[in-house]
């Protein structure tokens, strides 16, 4: 192949035609607004969710209700599948029409169900492709300090995360964005723009600048479990134990640690350097306390934290004393590496 056949397979414009129905996969609440946004445009619309997302807590405005509870409001049809590929009612539903789009969806679209849609089954991925392929949200990204975003539509294939980029819009989140919570709220602003415009796009017939993926820019990021991934290990530097904390903050339940015997979570978290240093035998201790938070030694400085949990969730910093010490034991810290975790339409997998 020559140099530049290779660059129009890698670069092409595409048009979906008219496309009167979209089918949306998954949960959250980007589904929740999107599916309202294609009804107001005279679509139709029809939501295939899983057990676990049916049931997933969503916030709108300052409103909690399930996905269903959601949908059945603004009366949006929506069935809960075990498995898309032998759903007739799913499967029944797809014309040469429509056009699928997942929303961090439980399944794993084999061949044959993602031929049905002739090329026209999306995934909305909230990272730049192919650097960030997988799971693990935007946890791993603020672990890493990374402030780069993207609104990113592409092209579902058999493999994770490879098919080919269709519309994309980048940014940098701000400097308040600390937790995965911030980051999703920020996230799923720049998304209702781009996919305003992507509909737009759509119905006015014009065409998509579509780009193959570089394989050799790729990386990948295996789904995380806070309980079993986010034990703190006071050994790292201070500034990545407070990334670290930051990455399974809101909406998680937090990084797990040990006071004593008992567990407790660690959220709100700042690191400070005003204090010092301190011995490696000091780190993990509680060495000042105020009313708001307390402030913990570290080889490298200090870690304020604002809210210490226990096993009900309730904040019992105030219950601590000056000179009590976090640890986590090795074996947690261990198992943690060690294991992966495997999310399936039902929740997480069991082992």
């Amino acid at each position: 192949m020559t140099t530049e056949q290779n660059r129009t397979e890698q670069n092409r414009t595409e048009c979906y035609g008219a496309i009167d129905k979209y089918i949306l996969f998954g949960g959250g609440s980007l589904l929740i607004f999107t599916a309202k946004r294609l009804k107001g445009l005279g679509l139709q619309v029809f939501v295939v969710t899983s057990e676990r997302h049916s049931k997933e807590i969503i916030l709108v405005g300052s409103v909690e209700n399930t996905l269903l509870g959601w949908l059945d409001n603004e009366q949006i049809e929506c069935i809960v599948s075990k498995d898309i590929t032998t759903d007739n009612k799913v499967i029944g539903s797809i014309s040469d029409s429509t056009i699928g789009l997942s929303f961090g969806a439980a399944w794993i679209f084999k061949k044959e169900f993602i031929n049905r849609f002739h090329g026209n089954l999306l995934n909305l991925h909230g990272a730049r492709l192919p650097q960030n392929r997988g799971g693990g949200g935007f946890s791993w990204r603020i672990m890493r300090g990374e402030r780069i975003g993207i609104s990113l539509i592409h092209k579902i294939d058999p493999r994770v995360d490879t098919g080919d980029i269709v519309f994309f819009k980048d940014y940098i989140y701000p400097i308040n964005c600390r937790t995965p919570l911030d980051y999703q709220k920020y996230s799923i602003d720049k998304y209702k723009k781009l996919l305003d415009t992507f509909f737009d796009k759509v119905r006015n017939s014009e065409s998509f600048n579509i780009s193959t993926q570089q394989e050799y820019f790729s990386s990948y990021w295996p789904r995380l479990s806070t309980d079993t991934h986010g034990f703190i290990d006071w050994n790292w530097q201070l500034t990545d134990i407070e990334k670290f904390v930051c990455a399974f903050d809101e909406p998680y339940a937090g990084a797990s640690t040990f006071i004593g015997d008992n567990h407790v979570r660690l959220k709100e978290c700042y690191s400070w350097s005003d204090d010092g240093i301190f011995h490696p035998f000091q780190k993990g201790i509680i060495y000042r306390k105020n009313n708001d938070s307390v402030f913990v030694a570290t080889e490298h400085g200090s870690l304020i934290v604002n809210r210490v949990l226990d096993e009900q969730a309730k904040d019992i910093k105030q219950q601590l004393r000056v000179g009590d010490r976090f640890y986590t034991p090795k074996k947690l810290i261990e198992n943690a590496v060690q294991y992966r975790a495997i999310y399936t339409p039902t929740g997480l997998k069991k082992f």
